[in-house]
């Protein structure tokens, strides 16, 4: 019995609290928060790699990095660009930008990785 009032209790304690989005404008702010969060993360692995590379390697991944943001962000407001003007666009976008990020952070994890052999 116990048991249920606590897991009760739980429940309506994270929808009370609000840890869950529930507007557009809150779904688009957890967005935006989830990638400047995979940000951060892709900043960390980007200078663990700088830190085990040549000068050589050092400047070519400097302009791959460059190319890379240009690219992320192009394709992201592509893809957001159909609703354009509509509440949902940040969210797109935001959304764009976190799952093109993690996916650089796996591709720079597996570069330190494999010079680390």
């Amino acid at each position: 019995m116990t048991i249920k009032y606590l897991i009760i209790l739980l429940f309506i304690f994270c929808f009370s609290n609000n840890s869950f989005p529930q507007t557009q404008l809150e779904m688009n702010e957890t967005a935006n928060v989830k990638f400047k969060k995979a940000d951060a993360e892709l900043n960390k692995v980007y200078k663990q790699l700088m830190a085990i590379l040549d000068k050589n390697e050092k400047q070519l991944l400097i302009q791959a990095e460059k190319d890379w943001m240009k690219f992320r962000d192009s394709h992201c407001k592509f893809d957001s660009s159909q609703y354009e003007g509509g509440s949902i666009q940040p969210l797109i976008y935001s959304t764009c930008l976190e799952e093109l990020t993690r996916k650089r952070i796996a591709e720079i994890k597996a570069s330190i990785k494999e010079r680390a052999l």
